[in-house]
């Protein structure tokens, strides 16, 4: 008898149904976007003029040098030109300053995104005062919050750093750059945008 019943149990079981097959296929997917912050290097002398010179690089310069301000003073740092429109995020922009002063004092920092001509478009910080800076070479960073923004095609982002007038501020600022002196901007960047 129980050989039987095991005879007709699998009989059952051997015709019994089963689920359609169902395919199942996996998919990966990169992120659509997202942000990166971009570093602009100071790699020479500061620009004078107020026309655009390419003085930074996106990589810390092997070589070092400075510059001086003198009181009432203006020098500007531009980015590398735009080879087409680019997003800039809302968010923090970073102005990393190595600099002495004559005396105790503090710089003025505009940050813009200009047109090919210099011409300024949008305003990310209008004439902030840096962190007080030493009489010994004193690294001074700051930052400021940042609106979205677009740098057009051919255009720059420009830092312009003014030593103010008056006799109560130092005569002077000399500004670093190069290795282990970074005078550096760092801009959040929109990437792989959808």
């Amino acid at each position: 008898m129980k050989f039987t019943l095991l005879i007709v149990f699998l009989a059952l079981v051997s015709t019994a149904s089963y689920a359609t097959a169902v395919s199942v296929s996996t998919t990966s997917s990169a992120a659509k976007a997202g942000e990166l912050t971009y570093i602009y290097f100071e790699s020479a002398n500061a620009a004078t003029g107020a026309a655009p010179t390419v003085n930074t690089a996106l990589s810390q310069p092997a070589g070092t040098g400075s510059f001086t301000l003198s009181r009432g003073s203006t020098d500007r740092l531009w980015s590398s030109q735009f080879a087409s429109a680019r997003s800039v995020s809302a968010g923090q922009w970073v102005f990393d300053i190595w600099a002495l002063g004559a005396s105790k004092g503090t710089l003025t920092i505009s940050i813009y995104i200009t047109n090919s001509a210099g011409t300024v478009q949008t305003t990310i910080a209008n004439a902030v005062s840096t962190p007080s800076i030493a009489t010994t070479k004193t690294q001074a960073a700051f930052s400021v919050s940042g609106v979205v923004a677009t740098v057009p095609a051919s255009g720059y982002i420009e830092v312009s750093i003014t030593a103010p007038s008056g006799a109560s501020n130092p005569t002077s600022f000399t500004v670093y750059w190069g290795k282990a002196q970074g005078t550096d901007l760092q801009v959040p960047m929109t990437v792989l945008a959808a």
